[in-house]
């Protein structure tokens, strides 16, 4: 089944609901359809078609969700990339991806420009904006194109989306997520919370995350609710949509809820409309939840999972006990346990690591069969993610034993910033932790040896010319040496020990 005949079951349905809210203009799903058809019918003339992967790589606006679908209805491949990326982050990907179409818009113009002569395997750029460009096919004149015809039929296992992500060690991985995986997630997430036709979602994740993807607009659409789509967050505007809207349904990170508690507006809003506040990316405090439950007037359900489980894993039933501290309860269907090192099932209240299987895993790495095989094991794929769960079956999350840090809801690697302070002419050895942050979850240190200078102000700029905004280490310390083992292996859990000393 293509994904798409989701979008198409809820249109016969319900052709005249309206699908997407955004500013001023209002999508029913007969017209979302429509234009999905429309573009679908342009790119194919490109020379989009099954398999071919394209790399989209546009901001939350109606037309992400129109292309997204288009290019699945032809049967290619979406490999989403965050518009925020800088050169090195997007070449890296659009060559490992072996990506054919790109499409951007004007937020991106300028790194593309800087480095589409490193592109490997680009035939096209397609570009969303109001000018004419030399160089590039505009996103606007697709749409003046007569609808295709019906999807084009995939296998279940086909790979609908290549998504990546990344270890503490090497480069990014694509992890590659099926159409069944898709299919089988967007219904049951609806179920499990409970969406209906007249639901009101307000999504301001931004649209290239999985999260976002499977929340954001693909489960509501499967159960002909409304997306109200923002294109940025600031929680005052944020939480005046919400009550305005008499939005039904809020997802976000825990960063959100630790803003919306400051806001000097939470007081003077009426949020009874709604019914579920939904929030994964990371563990949010029970200071945080406490005080958004009392000024919000809704508990927040709590989640957990990955982009290799196509988003979820765990979830908290919109009618189900609430547990402080928990991810909810495994997702039907799904089999998840919690193991010693040496593989074996442990009791209720040991901590362990979280594997599982089912109908969510992914399918495996994009051309990175050795990955694989050490991610997925015995058809069980191993998480990293330490965690208990108690008498009921309630997952609560421990730490994580990778040195992924989470900051503001978004994926640092540490590695990756390594990589790129190793480039500087002064660094000669350096390190990246995750320090706890009561806003953002965690922010990012980066422990640096140099040769002489020691100008924090210097190597933060460096950063931020190469990576997007919340990879550049928000502290940098200056060290003589690092803790390092007999073997030399950097020690960053006594380098965590130190900086929790001195924080």
């Amino acid at each position: 089944m293509n994904i798409v005949e989701l979008l198409s079951s809820t249109v016969e349905r319900l052709p005249d609901n309206p699908a997407i809210h955004f500013k001023n203009e209002i999508l029913t799903y007969k017209e979302l359809h429509q234009k999905v058809f429309q573009a679908a019918a342009a790119l194919r003339s490109l020379g989009v078609k099954e398999s071919t992967n394209v790399a989209l790589m546009m901001s939350n606006r109606p037309e992400y969700i129109i292309t997204y679908f288009a290019l699945l209805a032809n049967g290619a491949t979406v490999v989403p990339i965050n518009p925020l990326f800088k050169e090195q982050e997007v070449t890296y990907i659009l060559n490992d991806s072996e990506s054919e179409f790109l499409i951007i818009e004007e937020l991106s113009r300028q790194v593309i420009e800087n480095v589409r002569h490193q592109f490997q395997s680009i035939k096209e750029i397609i570009y969303y904006g109001d000018q004419e460009l030399s160089g590039y096919l505009n996103w606007k004149e697709l749409l003046q194109h007569s609808p295709s015809s019906q999807p084009v039929q995939r296998k279940s296992m086909d790979t609908a989306q290549i998504i990546y992500t990344s270890g503490t060690t090497g480069n990014p991985k694509g992890a590659m997520i099926s159409h069944s995986n898709l299919n089988w997630m967007a219904i049951t997430s609806a179920v499990f919370s409970e969406i209906k036709p007249g639901d009101r979602i307000l999504c301001v994740l931004p649209l290239f995350h999985a999260y976002a993807k499977l929340q954001g607009f693909l489960s509501p659409i499967s159960h002909g609710a409304t997306i109200y789509l923002e294109e940025r967050f600031e929680p005052v505007s944020i939480l005046d949509s919400i009550a305005s809207h008499k939005i039904t349904v809020f997802l976000g990170v825990p960063t959100m809820y630790a803003m919306f508690v400051q806001s000097p507006n939470i007081t003077e809003l009426d949020f009874s409309n709604l019914r579920i506040a939904g929030s994964g990316g990371a563990s949010i405090p029970v200071e945080i939840i406490e005080k958004a439950n009392r000024l919000m007037g809704v508990e927040i359900a709590e989640g957990y999972g990955m982009t290799e489980s196509t988003v979820m894993l765990t979830a908290t039933p919109a009618s189900a006990e609430k547990k402080h501290g928990s991810v909810g309860l495994p997702l039907p269907g799904v089999d998840l346990k919690i193991i010693d090192p040496e593989g074996n099932t442990i009791p209720p209240k040991a901590v362990g690591e979280i594997v599982f299987r089912g109908p969510n895993a992914m399918k495996g790495y994009y051309k990175k069969p050795q990955e694989t095989e050490n991610t997925i094991k015995n058809g069980w794929l191993y998480t990293g993610d330490l965690a208990y769960q108690d008498e009921d079956g309630y997952i609560f999350i421990v730490d994580r034993k990778k040195d992924l840090i989470i900051r503001g809801g978004y994926n640092v690697y540490p590695r990756e910033i390594e990589e790129i302070l190793y480039t500087h002419r002064e660094v000669v050895e350096c390190a990246v932790i995750g320090r706890p942050d009561p806003l953002l979850g965690e922010k990012i240190v980066a422990y640096i040896v140099t040769k002489t200078s020691q100008n924090e102000k210097d190597l933060q700029d460096f950063c931020k010319e190469k990576l997007v905004h919340y990879k550049v280490p928000d502290y940098i310390s200056f060290i003589d040496q690092l803790p390092k083992s007999g073997t030399g292996k950097i020690l960053k859990t006594a380098l965590k020990k130190q900086d929790k000393n001195f924080a």
